[in-house]
């Protein structure tokens, strides 16, 4: 048998040859999963900023709506110190005309004396309750 016809002998001949198996896995989608992992640290960042921030709102809302929205006794307080500056103009007018009758130069009583005195702590507080109200008016319409 010549070179020629073995060579074609052999190429004719089936050889079975097995070739291994190999896995192969592509990067494909590894970074698109490390982006979701850093996308859902945010995502439960923002909700908690976002529930901090919505519950002290809340709050908020609850304390306006439960808020006192005007003063009502400063007209007692201002009708009674108006009462109390009448009563005190009658009661100097009465010890002038003691003194014009007597026609003697009568001591002011001590209970008149500390009756004044209260009088004038009152008329600042009177002054310092007007100021506070102006405020807490101001305060009412911004929150309510």
């Amino acid at each position: 048998m010549s070179i020629k016809q073995r060579v074609f002998k052999k190429l004719a001949e089936e050889t079975k040859v097995e070739l291994a198996t190999q896995k192969v896995e592509l990067a494909i989608g590894d970074e698109l999963r490390a982006l979701a992992s850093k996308t859902d640290t945010f995502s439960k960042k923002l909700n908690k900023e976002l529930d901090d921030a919505l519950g002290d709102i809340r709050r908020i809302e609850k304390i306006a709506s439960n808020m006192q929205t005007e003063i009502v006794g400063f007209k007692e307080f201002k009708d009674t110190l108006m009462s109390m500056e009448a009563q005190y103009a009658k009661d100097k007018q009465k010890l002038q005309s003691a003194e014009q009758e007597l026609g003697v130069k009568i001591d002011r009583p001590k209970a008149l004396d500390v009756a004044v005195r209260e009088l004038e702590t009152f008329q600042k507080l009177e002054s310092e309750y007007r100021s506070d109200i102006n405020e807490f008016n101001k305060l009412v319409r911004k929150y309510t």
